[in-house]
């Protein structure tokens, strides 16, 4: 039997939720999915250009550990890219260290480092649900899943046609 699995920190969850491909072979390919802690490592090692020890510090893992999830990121990333595969981004044992929320009644997206928001400092709405779930599973509790709105494909396809005089 091996040893439980330790939780890594991540400090929020990602602006967006996946990518996908376009072209001829956009839809016809399975996904690919890298988890919250593969996303932190490249975030820190790739684009906040830390050392893998400092990077390890800030996950709470040991630095061979960040060495193996940075890995298979880049294995993952590199299929996704390569054989134009639908990069899903979510999922994995972590710990946030920010937390994410949406006012569902003025559409505020806020991060906090409380675990728990209850009023929306913009409108104070009591309407503010978490998106911390939405990297863990699929989400139906915020209109921003439930209805692809927020900064989702909806809303970019209205916008386009505005912009078009249509």
């Amino acid at each position: 039997m091996g040893r439980n699995c330790i939780s890594r920190y991540v400090q929020s969850t990602p602006p967006v939720k996946g990518f996908r491909p376009f072209g001829r072979l956009a839809g016809k390919r399975d996904s690919v999915v890298l988890t919250l802690d593969e996303y932190e490592a490249i975030r820190l090692l790739d684009y906040e250009h830390h050392t893998q020890e400092e990077a390890a510090v800030q996950m709470r893992v040991s630095r061979p550990t960040l060495t193996r999830i940075y890995e298979r990121a880049r294995i993952k990333y590199a299929t996704a890219l390569v054989e134009g595969c639908l990069l899903l981004i979510g999922g994995g044992d972590v710990k946030l260290r920010r937390h994410s929320y949406l006012c569902q009644d003025c559409g505020t997206e806020l991060e906090s480092p409380e675990q728990s928001l209850t009023d929306c400092p913009r409108c104070t709405s009591s309407r503010v649900v978490s998106l911390d779930n939405c990297h863990q599973s699929q989400c139906s509790s915020c209109r921003k899943c439930r209805h692809g709105q927020g900064r989702g494909r909806h809303r970019s396809r209205n916008n386009k046609t505005k912009q078009q005089g249509v």
